[in-house]
């Protein structure tokens, strides 16, 4: 295990970050600083990249998850007006560009290049390439883990799992945010979720649940919560999404019910008290589908 920058807390979650020595030449230094750890941290959270007219490649970070400050400083263990600074130096030489959102900051990489080996099946094989806007400098970090490492995607989920449905990165952090808003004003204070809850967020639209179901599940949990004392409270939405999950298999159940079950004789009574308990499963479906539907119509 590693130590982070503060030196008074153990990372236990560290994992391999090549870095070329470029970086650390005397004019990198002059014009980042202490930014360095920072802008490390930049590079290796892009996730989605795009090439604009004038041929620059910029590549965002998580996606282009828009992040507020608080959660940019925890990882370093300094305050909102640290991070700040280090945004405004890195800004100021051309090395990142920021643009704000109405949940945090969307921050992207200048001269972004990633790069996958076709004999790899890893997609943590990733290459990240920084050119200085004076000329044919460059530094260069390198995401090459250990097979036996596992890579942190910085909670931006891989969508090319098995079970994961066709849906682009956009699409997923839109439904993210739009469930990561409602869970918040249910909640009924901040306008974030944490990184691991908003990662869990993502897993659940990449495997195809639907936001409204999502959304109407999480209302559910916070209509049928009893807390225990007055401090009690839902704090993350990683408490709510077993009931979307279960919702979600009850939902697929009621698709493909096409019959009531027939009892055999000789056990009537067995098959009467069976096709009760399906019945009343059934008609909680039905209500929730319901209630899905009349949100689609008031919505």
């Amino acid at each position: 295990m590693n130590r982070c920058p503060k030196g008074d807390e153990v990372m236990t979650d560290s994992y391999p970050f090549p870095m070329y020595s470029g970086i650390f030449e005397p004019k990198h230094y002059d014009r980042i600083g202490t930014a360095l750890w920072f802008f490390s941290w930049c590079i290796n959270s892009t996730t989605k990249e795009s090439e604009e007219g004038d041929g620059v490649t910029w590549g965002y970070v998580q996606g282009s998850r828009p992040i507020k400050l608080s959660e940019l400083a925890a990882p370093f263990g300094v305050s909102e007006k640290t991070v700040r600074r280090w945004i405004d130096d890195l800004e100021k030489y051309g090395y990142i560009r920021t643009k704000r959102a109405p949940y945090g900051l969307i921050i992207a990489v200048r001269n972004s290049k990633k790069r996958k080996d076709k004999n790899v099946q890893s997609d943590d094989k990733e290459r990240t390439k920084m050119s200085d806007l004076s000329g044919g400098e460059w530094t260069e970090t390198s995401d090459l883990s250990d097979k036996n490492v596992q890579s942190n995607k910085d909670f931006v989920i891989d969508l090319n799992t098995s079970s994961s449905v066709s849906l682009d990165q956009e699409t997923l952090i839109k439904r993210s945010l739009e469930i990561e808003s409602h869970f918040c004003l249910r909640r009924g204070r901040g306008f974030n979720v944490s990184p691991a809850d908003f990662k869990a967020i993502q897993e659940i639209v990449a495997e195809g649940v639907p936001t409204d179901l999502i959304k109407s599940s999480i209302d559910r949990v916070f209509a049928e919560y009893k807390p225990k004392h007055q401090r009690d409270e839902i704090r993350t939405i990683t408490y709510c999404l077993p009931r979307c999950y279960d919702d979600w298999e009850k939902s697929k159940q009621l698709e493909s019910i096409t019959s009531p079950v027939v009892p055999s004789a000789g056990l009537v009574a067995l098959g009467t008290q069976r096709k009760t308990k399906n019945q009343q499963e059934i008609d909680e479906l039905e209500n929730l589908i319901r209630e899905e539907r009349e949100r689609l119509e008031t919505g």
